[in-house]
């Protein structure tokens, strides 16, 4: 009786597995979606100053029923014309040391230099182990001129928590270990280029009805070797939707370094001439430095640290699909 029992009940369990290996791959056909969010930004002004700034991020999602991907490449690249000054027409002569009483002269500007680049590129994966836990892993590449940072590669592995993943609102954060390899427009010995650290991020989002979203993100980035040694990244923005697939997007960027970048500068000093006697060329007489006005004299050049905090500030157009 059991072994009849056995086969007319083995068609039925075979045709429930089957049903529900279906129905699994159903919802993971609705769960698992693309989209794509490229922001594009740009400045530009005339006149008295002349400045131009792009600005780009493209962020790419992919999600699954256990596990979601992340895409992004980001960049803002300014260029600021440089002062204006009277040039002195072409062709005339004078000797050394004399200045001509008269010439003619023309408005022009000192050669433009260019002013904040920033890259990023990078991505990072999400198996989500139950409910509330997962394990992650990532790697990125960033340049920040001028913070000094000309390549700096992050990769990093760990595990988070899910504190809440709905519709309106999501919440995650994570922790691991990682490992940095940097290179800095001037050599320190002070920071290494190799190291291992720790590493502790955030991730925010939510949805206040159906036209703005609040984002904000955090990373954390902590040399093992020397714990003074770190870097936080915070950006906060608030999007609001104009149509299915255009929205506004204003964001801040909050970019620190503990221990800056060095930076190689010219030492000026800004000096007077002192006469004690009163007596011109008796040879008691002195250069002594002031604040301001004066004569300038070059020192050569000296090194000192970076500001530790960058601040980036968007307005962008987001095209969403």
């Amino acid at each position: 009786m059991a072994l009849i029992a056995c086969l007319l009940l083995a068609p039925a369990t075979v045709r429930a597995q089957a049903e529900g290996r279906a129905a699994d791959a159903a919802d993971e056909r609705t769960t698992a979606r693309w989209s794509n969010a490229t922001e594009l930004s740009a400045v530009r002004t005339g006149g008295n100053s002349e400045t131009q700034t792009f600005g780009f991020r493209n962020t790419l999602r992919r999600n699954w029923t256990s596990v979601r991907m992340l895409a992004r490449v980001e960049g803002v690249r300014a260029r600021t014309s440089g002062e204006r000054i009277l040039q002195v027409a072409p062709g005339l002569r004078f000797r050394p040391g004399e200045r001509p009483d008269a010439f003619e002269t023309d408005v022009a500007r000192r050669a433009g230099t260019s002013g904040a680049g920033q890259y990023f590129a990078g991505g990072r994966i999400q198996w989500r182990v139950s409910e509330r836990f997962f394990w992650n892993a990532g790697t990125s590449w960033d340049r920040n001129d001028e913070a000094g940072i000309r390549n700096r590669y992050v990769t990093f592995g760990g595990v988070g928590n899910t504190w809440a993943d709905g519709e309106t609102v999501s919440l995650s954060s994570s922790y691991g270990i990682s490992f940095t390899a940097r290179e800095d427009a001037e050599p320190d010995p002070a920071r290494d280029d190799r190291f291992g650290g720790i590493r502790a991020g955030s991730d925010y989002h939510h949805r206040i009805g159906d036209a703005v979203e609040l984002d904000n993100e955090a990373a954390l980035n902590v040399n093992l070797l020397s714990m003074s040694d770190y870097s936080l990244a915070l950006t906060s923005a608030v999007g609001v939707a104009m149509s299915e697939h255009l929205s506004l997007r204003v964001s801040v960027q909050h970019l620190y370094e503990h221990m800056p970048a060095l930076e190689d500068a010219g030492v000026v000093a800004r000096v007077v001439l002192v006469d004690p006697d009163g007596v011109a060329g008796s040879g008691d007489e002195l250069f002594e430095t002031v604040a301001t006005g004066g004569a300038g004299i070059d020192f050569g050049t000296g090194r000192f640290r970076k500001r530790g905090l960058d601040v980036v500030f968007r307005t962008a157009l987001v095209i969403n699909f």
